[in-house]
């Protein structure tokens, strides 16, 4: 059996992805992605986003204990022509 991470209980207690979405201001499918991903996006790494500071706020489970459990993988390099690969 797998251990809950910290995400998946702070999705439990704030009452699943509809309300999470509402909380951090993204849309529902984001919420879900999260999830479904099993991390916050990139950018709270990087210092763009604050999403685990008000799931923080709203769960009592810790940014660093959210930010613990997931490595985002890296920005991706735009190529010349402006496109990602």
């Amino acid at each position: 059996m797998n251990a809950i991470t910290p995400l998946e209980l702070a999705f439990h207690r704030i009452g699943g992805p509809y309300a999470m979405s509402k909380a951090c201001g993204v849309s529902n499918t984001t919420a879900l992605r999260w999830k479904a991903r099993g991390g916050l996006p990139r950018t709270e790494w990087t210092g763009e986003t604050h999403y685990a500071e008000i799931i923080e706020a709203a769960t009592q489970i810790t940014k660093a204990e959210l930010l613990s459990t997931y490595v985002p993988p890296p920005k991706q390099p735009e190529q010349p022509d402006g496109k990602i690969d």
